[in-house]
């Protein structure tokens, strides 16, 4: 594509149709649309929108004068929440990794209206409006539009899933049914929040981008076939189990009597579930915590906010071993990675 380098602000022009306008592709909150007059610009600016907002990809598209494109998005550091529309057009994923930290995402996908093609590993589906499916941004897909259409598009880190879902990268490219209980409530709740997409504070985002991948966890949670009965039911119980974790990692006597209680089910089976990943509970426990706490303090909402703060909140109560196990786990020590971000220490 035929781009400006990233990170410098290009000229395009905003949905409200007031001419031309430097867009701040690192804005929290995203309004812009394909309103230029030549139909060769707005297939240009399209391709300049999908590349800064979403992932580097080829993209077919007809210029003719109907064509058009908008994005309307906000995101919070776990992700980014889009109401994108556009023309018909073909994207063609050929990168085999991901060239930046925003680019590391699964791109979960709920129909508005048209319909889309998705193809990834082997695995293709065709989905219409209501319906839901994923597809991994930093792996080869190839996705087709045979006319106009509209969709949300939540993007949110790997990590956040893969943490929640086994098999994550056999799911990608697969029709979600959104026909169950968690399945409607998921629809609804995507449904909304795009509805009201700009209007919500970094502290109201942060806490919805939670419920939405706790939502996208629990339905795909029940989508995956090819498992036997006895397998899938044990991957959507663990599930279920580091769903709890996740919600109380604050609790600094976490631990697996809490846990098993909480979930009525023995510590012993909990022990075998996560015996299948090469890990125990308590492991798991301690990365999330480590996990959570790198991207707090990464967090502007808790730039003043000392480190030794962010490590209680999170279930830590001995500095030290915050500390060595942050080392170990991250490569550097807290303040250094606050510092390597440009966020002051404490």
């Amino acid at each position: 594509m035929n781009i400006e380098s990233p990170g410098v602000p290009v000229r395009g022009r905003s949905a409200s149709g007031q001419g031309l306008t430097r867009t701040d592709w690192a804005s929290e909150r995203i309004d812009i649309a394909t309103l230029s007059a030549s139909s060769h610009e707005r297939v240009d600016y399209w391709r300049e929108m999908i590349l800064r907002l979403f992932a580097d990809v080829e993209i077919g598209a007809l210029a003719v004068p109907e064509f058009h494109g908008r994005v309307r998005s906000q995101k919070c550091d776990l992700l980014r929440v889009s109401d994108v529309s556009a023309s018909a057009q073909s994207v063609n994923r050929r990168h085999l990794h991901a060239r930046s930290r925003d680019e590391d995402k699964y791109f979960a996908v709920l129909m508005l209206q048209g319909q889309e093609c998705l193809e990834q590993g082997g695995n293709r589906t065709v989905i219409c409006p209501g319906e839901f499916s994923i597809y991994d941004a930093t792996r080869p897909h190839y996705l087709n539009f045979q006319q106009d259409w509209r969709q949300i598009i939540v993007s949110l880190p790997r990590s956040s899933l893969n943490h929640l879902v086994p098999d994550m990268e056999c799911r990608t490219a697969t029709r979600v049914s959104l026909d169950t209980p968690t399945g409607r409530v998921l629809r609804s709740f995507l449904e909304t929040l795009c509805a009201q997409v700009g209007e919500f504070s970094c502290q109201e985002m942060a806490r919805l981008s939670e419920s939405a991948v706790h939502l996208i966890a629990l339905a795909l949670g029940t989508s995956h076939t090819g498992d036997p009965e006895h397998s899938r039911t044990q991957a959507l119980t663990l599930m279920r189990v580091k769903v709890y974790i996740n919600d109380n990692l604050g609790d600094p006597t976490l631990g697996a009597e809490q846990v098993a209680m909480a979930n009525g089910l023995s510590s012993r089976y909990i022990a075998k579930l996560f015996e299948r990943e090469g890990s125990s509970l308590m492991r798991y426990v301690l990365r999330r915590r480590l996990e959570r706490c790198a991207a707090e303090l990464l967090n502007p909402l808790h730039a003043g906010k000392r480190i030794s703060e962010l490590a209680f909140a999170l279930g830590f109560n001995d500095l030290s071993h915050f500390s060595r196990a942050f080392r170990a786990f991250h490569g550097v020590s807290p303040t250094e990675w606050r510092e390597a971000n440009g966020r002051n220490s404490s």
